[in-house]
């Protein structure tokens, strides 16, 4: 079998979205699946994030515009994503007949140009959230979507035989983690970074955006610091808003106590998963968060916002939820596990059970091929 994944950003920034693609595609060809990628690139320049083999298209990006921070700046981005669709469009429909199986991350305009093209290769659509934007309706034309967490939760709800525009009833394919690279394990990283071995140290790994809410955690970190001098926060990540995050942690005198690290290599993450002590996440919503998983499956335990799905993957005994918006109450989480290593042993190995129980991606990777096979036998009836 021949797929092509379709995933814009995963060759200049990862997330979410792009984790899932490039980890399933991995675990997929160990099924005997033979994967392309076609992604995106710079207007000028080579991609950020070269992976081997992949395809690129050439497009604008405005890598530093902070398009949820601007009004109307979401057109700028949509507008970004649809010179991608159209230019994808045209590449795929020449080359259609290469694969059995066209897998698309979140790009409904792509879907709808390639059946208005007459492109007859079934069309897979992965949806990482549940408010996508559709103009011209094209997510009902895919052939299957799959999606997890919340989103799975809502196109469900959505997407009866009475809406306006019916989709295809989801199939969840549940994120996932590679649990033998995130594990406990010995690392350098603090030696690396003149971190104490009895330094508290706390882990966000999280794009630089909003609804992220790297403010918060500065402001309840900077108060969790009055008391605990002897502490570090890692941040990993990159996005238009970190300029402003780095201007508030030396407003907050905390500048040499906050790490930030950019953006890291993926091979390198579980070294700095293993040198933290907790993963905390302060955002306002997930719809699932990898970076969850990845803490777990490292034996960190989680501090989190009651941020919609997060508070699930860890209801079990995995982590501590606060209110979303309260840097009291983060800071008193912080606090707790600090003062407490019993309790992070205790939650940590509750996480990395959850994982190996729910989370794996041999598990998702078979059930994804499992759909492709559906989708095949039923293109090839009469």
């Amino acid at each position: 079998m021949k797929v092509l994944f379709v995933n814009r950003m995963a060759c200049l920034e990862r997330g979410g979205g792009e984790t899932f693609d490039l980890e399933i595609s991995r675990h997929l060809a160990r099924l005997g699946v033979e994967i392309t990628l076609l992604s995106g690139a710079p207007l000028c320049g080579p991609p950020l994030l070269p992976l081997p083999g992949a395809k690129v298209l050439h497009t604008p990006w405005l890598k530093r515009f902070p398009w949820d921070k601007v009004k109307g700046g979401w057109r700028i981005r949509q507008l970004e994503f649809e010179w991608f669709e159209w230019r994808a469009a045209r590449w795929i429909a020449r080359r259609a007949a290469e694969w059995d199986i066209i897998q698309i991350c979140e790009l409904p305009n792509l879907v709808y140009w390639l059946k208005k093209r007459g492109v007859a290769t079934p069309l897979v659509m992965r949806l990482t959230a549940p408010n996508f934007y559709d103009p011209r309706s094209g997510a009902p034309l895919a052939d299957a979507l799959i999606a997890s967490g919340t989103t799975i939760e809502k196109l469900r709800a959505r997407g009866g035989a009475d809406s306006a525009s019916p989709l295809p009833a989801p199939t969840n394919i549940p994120n996932a983690v590679d649990a033998d690279l995130f594990r406990p394990q010995p690392s350098a990283f603090r030696a690396q970074h003149g971190i104490c071995r009895d330094e508290f140290v706390a882990l966000y790994v999280a794009r630089f955006q909003a609804f992220k809410n790297h403010a918060l955690l500065l402001d309840a970190f900077a108060e969790f610091a009055k008391t605990h001098p002897a502490a570090r926060l890692v941040l990993v990540g990159s996005g238009p808003l970190r300029e402003r995050t780095e201007q508030q942690a030396a407003t907050l005198g905390i500048s040499k106590q906050v790490l930030f690290l950019g953006e890291v290599p993926f091979a390198e993450l579980p070294a700095v998963y293993a040198a933290a002590d907790i993963k905390v996440i302060a955002s306002d919503y997930e719809s699932f968060c990898f970076a969850a998983i990845e803490g777990m499956s490292a034996g960190l335990p989680v501090l989190t916002t009651d941020c919609a799905w997060v508070p699930r993957l860890v209801a079990d005994g995995a982590g501590i939820v606060v209110p979303v918006g309260d840097a009291t109450a983060l800071a008193a989480g912080l606090t707790k596990l600090a003062d407490n290593p019993a309790l992070r042993q205790r939650l940590g190995a509750a996480g990395r059970d959850l994982v190996l129980a729910r989370h794996t991606w041999p598990a998702s990777a078979q059930k994804l091929l499992d759909l492709y096979q559906r989708l095949l036998a039923g293109a090839a009836a009469p």
